[in-house]
């Protein structure tokens, strides 16, 4: 029973001092990169010299610079609270200085790195004074990083409005018809002769307007039924009032010309003709008329030709 109580005395005087041992040693500290562009080193106590592993967390920093391509490295050296604060001081410029002149040797321009000695300033583990902290032994390495790019805005999608149906091209300001011509003559002879006239009609319409234009027309006939029959002409200008009114065209006109050939007296005549002018397709007319021409080598109104035609064209 006694060296029980013996041994458990023993043991509550040794717990505690081993604790005290544990928690007077110093906790250790890893070099390495902290964040983006942000590197740590630490030192021994009173040391301002580099280890293998800091050389390469350098390394790290100097390639870190050459792929942001900023224009300025800072290095700021750091100590515990062992020593005086002056001391303190020269001692974090030392290691700046050291781990600048590794940076250099690395590749990054002198010119463009900062050193800064802060001594016992800024504390990573804050500590009473003379407390041995190698967490607090340090040189931090900034290697600023460029601003992330702005996100594009996407523009929302622009409404697409119909096409528009294709217009309607007009008609040209041209037309050319052709179609059976049909003619009965009261005045073939002066002395009251009458005869027929059958065959085809070419007309061309030069400018026609709104309100109307101005036709050629030319006929190619055989006369028959009267006393000399055989080839016959017939050319004329006419001058129309012919409104357009959609696919309809009345026409109102007035033709001056001649006729000449057989089965007619040669010489000018001139009268009057109505019709319509129909539209069948975008560019295709219908064309139907009657005229009347009077001949002037007859004395009389009713000796002239009475017309009736039936075109078909184009307007272009």
């Amino acid at each position: 029973m006694n060296r029980l109580l013996a041994a458990l005395l023993l043991s509550a005087l040794l717990v505690p001092a081993a604790y005290a041992q544990q928690a007077s040693q110093p906790m250790t500290a890893t070099p390495g990169q902290t964040e983006p562009g942000t590197f740590l080193l630490f030192f021994d106590t009173n040391r301002a010299t580099l280890n293998p592993e800091d050389v390469r967390v350098v390394a790290e920093a100097a390639e870190a610079y050459r792929q942001t391509g900023v224009a300025r490295v800072v290095v700021t050296g750091y100590t515990d609270t062992v020593g005086s604060a002056a001391y303190n001081l020269e001692l974090s410029e030392r290691r700046a200085e050291m781990v600048a002149n590794e940076l250099i040797s690395q590749g990054v321009p002198a010119t463009d790195i900062t050193t800064v000695g802060r001594g016992e300033e800024d504390l990573l583990v804050p500590t009473a004074d003379g407390v041995d902290e190698p967490r607090n032994r340090r040189v931090e390495i900034v290697v600023p990083q460029p601003p992330p790019a702005p996100v594009a805005e996407v523009p929302p999608p622009a409404e697409v409005e119909p096409a528009a149906p294709p217009e309607e091209e007009e008609p040209g300001p041209f037309a050319f018809t052709v179609g059976p011509l049909y003619g009965h003559n009261f005045g073939e002879t002066d002395d009251g002769g009458e005869n027929d006239l059958v065959g085809a009609q070419f007309v061309f319409s030069v400018l026609p307007g709104f309100l109307g234009g101005v036709s050629l027309k030319q006929g190619v006939l055989w006369s028959f039924n009267g006393e000399d029959d055989g080839l016959t002409g017939r050319s004329v200008a006419g001058l129309e009032f012919a409104p357009d009114l959609g696919i309809v065209r009345p026409i109102l006109g007035a033709n001056f010309g001649g006729v000449y050939g057989k089965g007619v007296q040669d010489g000018l005549v001139a009268g009057p003709e109505i019709g319509l002018d129909i539209t069948l397709l975008e560019n295709v007319a219908m064309r139907a008329s009657v005229a009347y021409d009077y001949q002037f080598r007859n004395s009389g109104w009713d000796e002239g030709i009475l017309w009736g035609g039936l075109n078909f064209g184009v307007r272009f």
